[in-house]
């Protein structure tokens, strides 16, 4: 049995291990565009700022793929997928396979903006995005980020850390839309400000100048002018599907799986990003891109390829992130309020900001700042769908604990299948 993974990141990586943990025998060929080793995008913002070194951003260790009896064709683009024949075209030739796993996670989306193709400009989401970045850092007085969630912001913290005089500008109301409410976002702001990052919000970039090929400044929706030597577009990533478009598989938003991560077409998984399965709290289908999700679709995947029944709950949107001395958590839906119970908790001081949403007596959002020690008992009440009406006063108190929850759901928690 021949299996080929297209994508060398959490979910692909995930797969390979759990398809060679149940055979040994099987042939593992993982296909990347990519030249590195595994690491982790959650850390290149981190190598940008120099904050840590390239050895401390691979998640396997140089040995990976000789250990696992992987075969590694990295630096591929990969081209297309004729499931007729089973075979993955490559920008050199092609690869048969007899059960594939697509996990080619997400791309960058470019928006419209007048000049831009006339000078340099960044996104950030690979390795050698960091790395180009940093170059392009040394020599540069300031930068223009467009866009103000989880990857414009790591990446104009890391430029700031730099020296860099960075401008953030965001089409948004807030900054970290996706991640957090109106007030939890506001204290995040705050904090990003007091390290000399100007946040634009309400606002975008709509032309690029530049001189030689290089950006000069931005001109912004509002009418004003920003000066800039470095230009980072940072408004999202969509996932990275269009190769498959023409081989008859399901799209979506993203590559269409079922619970076991089978797509439309027999013998073709897909996982991580570029996949779109159900998610718990609402039943439907969609694109999760955080690393916790990818990494069990990868699982999932892996395992029923070589023939293991293996069945995925359903994801849940989480983020995890920092700024400065504000660690931030999020579950859910932490926006959506409409016919649903909101409990908030907020002290400015502290910087310490705690908000549940409940709707039909189970949480569908759960937001904390500065105030995290707990968070994993939240997770597990909101994947979980725990009716939290018998306690729900207990939730955002200072001491609320596993000792709050019923004990049919304390014993259910400590319980191991055998």
């Amino acid at each position: 049995m021949r299996h080929v993974i297209i994508g060398n990141s959490f979910a692909g990586i995930f797969a390979a291990e759990a398809i060679r943990k149940r055979s040994e025998g099987d042939e593992i060929t993982i296909i990347s565009q990519e030249p590195q080793r595994p690491y982790s995008r959650a850390m290149i913002h981190e190598l940008l700022a120099g904050l840590v070194d390239e050895r401390l951003v691979y998640m396997r260790d140089a040995d990976f793929f000789e250990t696992l009896r992987i075969e590694p064709l990295l630096g591929r683009q990969v081209t297309g997928i004729d499931p007729s024949s089973k075979t993955v075209k490559t920008d050199d030739g092609g690869v048969e396979y007899d059960r594939l796993l697509i996990s080619t996670g997400g791309a960058p989306f470019i928006p419209p903006i007048e000049g831009l193709d006339s000078v340099a400009s960044h996104t950030f989401t690979t390795m050698d995005d960091a790395t180009g970045l940093q170059k392009a850092a040394a020599d540069a007085k300031s930068a223009v980020v467009v866009g103000a969630g989880l990857i414009g912001l790591q990446c104009g913290e890391a430029l700031a850390t730099l020296g860099v005089k960075v401008t953030v500008v965001e089409m948004a109301d807030a900054i970290l839309p996706m991640a957090l409410d109106e007030d939890s976002s506001g204290i995040v702001a705050k904090e990003l400000k007091a390290e000399g990052i100007e946040i634009r919000t309400s606002n975008t970039a709509q032309e690029v100048e530049g001189k030689d090929g290089q950006p000069t400044a931005c001109l912004l929706q509002d009418g004003s002018r920003v000066e800039c030597d470095v230009l980072v577009v940072a408004v999202g990533v969509r996932p990275n599907v269009d190769f498959v478009r023409d081989s008859g598989i399901e799209i979506d938003q993203g590559i269409v799986v079922n619970l076991k991560m089978e797509t439309s077409i027999e013998d073709i998984y897909a996982a991580g990003d570029c996949a779109q399965g159900p998610e718990i709290i609402t039943g439907k289908t969609m694109a999760i891109p955080v690393i916790p999700v990818a990494s069990t679709h990868g699982y999932v995947a892996g395992c029923n390829m070589v023939g293991e029944d293996s069945t995925y709950v359903g994801g849940l949107s989480l983020n995890a992130i920092q700024f400065g001395g504000i660690q931030a958590i999020s579950y859910g839906f932490v926006k959506d309020e409409t016919d649903a119970e909101v409990m908030r908790v907020r002290d400015d001081n502290k910087n310490i900001y705690k908000k549940i949403i409940i709707r039909d007596g189970r949480i569908t959002g759960a937001l904390f700042l500065t105030d995290i020690d707990r968070a994993g008992l939240y997770r597990h009440l909101v994947e979980n769908q725990i009716d939290v009406t018998s306690f729900k006063e207990h939730l955002l108190d200072d001491d609320f604990g596993i000792g709050h929850l019923p004990l049919a759901e304390r014993e259910a928690m400590f319980t191991v299948d055998q």
